[in-house]
């Protein structure tokens, strides 16, 4: 049946369908309704973003590492051919401070690269402890290590197979390798200058082993403080062990 104007005026009007309110982003989470499995989810993801994070700064340590190394072969070989000619003494004057300088840029790069690995792996073994409680027997699978034989062992560095803190397990890192190898180009700099100064070559030699030796323990000893101050901050405060 058609309707005529008057009678379109006079019919009721409709009432409108309400949509429903959508949350906000900030209270998203209130209104899953699923909230175990969205955070399950989410610590997937997270555990995922870690082990990215770990290989990421693995692959940057090699690679600085590898530049600094490949610097310091080139510039060897560089010598070599000018080693017999009159402009061997300026291009160690001018190369050996560059190297110098790399060596430290480089070093101070690969002790960050180690503490967010460090940081990182504290993170995981929170998250591999969760795993752990899922189900009766499940930490048998996630093992944390609480001792030297433990399976599946992660150990921060600066740590021992023990799990105890000491200083030796900082010098076995990526980062002290470079330390040591720019300590001693660094002290046969200070030799090369010694000579050059008129000094006598034998004390000039012990004058850049000395140099070397006490820029070597600087390196570890900083090092080693930086390791210890993300311990007690992240390891301790997260605990990374039982």
């Amino acid at each position: 049946m058609i309707l005529d104007d008057d009678e379109r005026r006079n019919e009721p009007p409709q009432e409108q369908q309400s949509e429903p309110a959508v949350p906000s982003a900030g209270s998203s989470a209130t209104a899953l309704p699923d909230r175990a499995s969205a955070f399950y989810n989410a610590l997937q993801t997270e555990h995922f973003v870690l082990e990215s994070a770990r290989s990421i700064t693995v692959s940057e340590s090699s690679s600085r590492a590898s530049l600094y190394l490949m610097t310091l072969s080139s510039s060897l070989i560089a010598f070599g051919f000018l080693a017999q000619t009159k402009y061997a003494t300026a291009f160690l004057g001018v190369v050996l401070p560059v190297i110098v300088l790399l060596g430290v840029f480089t070093y101070e790069r690969l002790v960050e690269t180690s503490l967010e690995d460090v940081v990182a792996l504290a993170s995981i073994q929170r998250i591999r402890r969760y795993y752990g409680s899922l189900l009766p027997g499940a930490n048998e699978y996630f093992p944390v290590p609480t001792r030297d034989y433990a399976p599946n062992e992660m150990i921060d560095i600066g740590a021992d197979r023990s799990g105890k803190r000491g200083w030796r397990g900082v010098f076995f890192t990526m980062s002290s390798a470079i330390a040591v190898v720019n300590s001693i180009v660094a002290g046969s700099g200070i030799a090369f200058a010694c000579v050059l100064l008129g000094a006598d070559e034998s004390h000039s030699v012990t004058i850049a082993g000395g140099a070397a030796l006490l820029f070597t323990v600087a390196h570890g000893l900083y090092q080693e403080r930086r390791y210890r101050r993300v311990q007690q901050v992240e390891l301790d405060g997260g605990g990374v062990r039982r």
